[in-house]
């Protein structure tokens, strides 16, 4: 930080909010609970002020919360340390102090990080200024990209800034499709919402293939997805008797299949392997229908535009996040 001078007492009349300040969210239950602590124990942690275009007063580079709960306890003063730095400087400051104590929202932090590109900084030397990786800065600017929902939903903690980036890469309506999903609890998991999210941006590849049931094609090409489609269906169907076995060999107990199976050729261990190699290309079938369920979801809603998002609703849909 630039050069400071001395811890002094400053009217709080006299200190203004810097307008770029980059966090802009702060409740009033933390304003209150900090107002009462003030009052009660005193200022713990002096703030930092530069001076302002008008004699005498200061405008806010670090502190605005303590600021503003002083200003909600009716307090007088505070003490502050004055700085002097200009306004690139003193945006930099704030942002340092705010996130790496996570008081930012993970939208103010791209708003914060974005603007610092836009004056010229690299993803790089951002990075390294806020000790985060360079992916870590482009996947937080990348959530700029977001409709303004989705941006207020991530802001409140109501989704997820993992499940987020995949969306942000949607167009609009698809980002609009997927929050009604989303709201209505449609997704078993946030892994399988980034499916679906991810589906959609496969979709338009795909959309035609899919569309074959409902658009008019050639006779032959049905023929062919009928029987391709009987094939695939027989197979899986012929699944449940792999299942009644394996249901059947969980209910032994280890001692009984020890003795049954260690004179077998191949012994336990090899048994178990087989069991293992099942078990492994189950993964894979699983995580191929899971891609397949979520493309053709992803197909379903685009096939339906009469889906609308009414803006300032969603968030009204959605339950408390736990705290952050």
């Amino acid at each position: 930080m630039a050069a400071k001078s001395a811890l002094r007492s400053i009217p709080i009349g006299k200190i203004e909010a810097d307008p770029d300040q980059p966090r802009k969210e702060f409740t009033d239950a933390e304003l209150d609970e900090l107002a009462a602590s003030l009052k009660k124990v005193g200022q713990l942690q002096p703030i930092a002020v530069r001076k302002a275009d008008k004699a005498g007063h200061y405008r806010l580079v670090v502190g605005e919360r303590r600021w503003r709960a002083a200003l909600r306890g009716e307090i007088d003063s505070l003490q502050a340390l004055v700085f002097e730095m200009d306004g690139d400087e003193a945006f930099i400051a704030q942002i340092a102090e705010n996130v790496n104590r996570q008081d930012m929202t993970p939208m103010e932090e791209a708003a914060a990080y974005a603007r610092l590109a836009e004056k010229g900084w690299e993803v790089e030397a951002i990075a390294e200024l806020f000790g985060k990786t360079q992916p870590y800065i482009g996947w937080r600017i990348d959530l700029l990209g977001l409709i303004d929902d989705a941006k207020q939903l991530v802001a409140k903690g109501h989704l997820q800034v993992g499940v987020a980036w995949y969306v942000c890469k949607l167009s609009p309506d698809q980002q609009r499709r997927f929050l009604v999903k989303w709201a209505r609890g449609e997704f078993s998991s946030a892994r399988d919402a980034e499916a679906f999210a991810k589906a959609c941006r496969d979709a338009e590849a795909q959309i035609e293939i899919l569309r074959l049931d409902s658009e008019e094609h050639d006779e032959e090409a049905q023929e062919e997805l009928v029987k391709e489609r009987k094939k695939v269906v027989s197979k899986i169907d012929r699944l449940s008797t792999a299942g009644t076995i394996l249901h059947e060999l969980a209910q032994m107990e280890p001692v009984e299949l020890a003795k049954l199976l260690a004179g077998a050729e191949g012994g336990v261990a090899g048994y178990r392997q087989r069991v293992d190699d099942l078990k492994s290309l189950a993964g894979k079938v699983s995580a191929k229908l899971r891609k397949a369920q979520a493309l053709a979801a992803a197909v379903t809603v685009d096939l339906n535009p009469d889906v609308v998002v009414v803006p300032g609703e969603l968030a009204d849909m959605m339950p408390e996040p736990a705290s952050r």
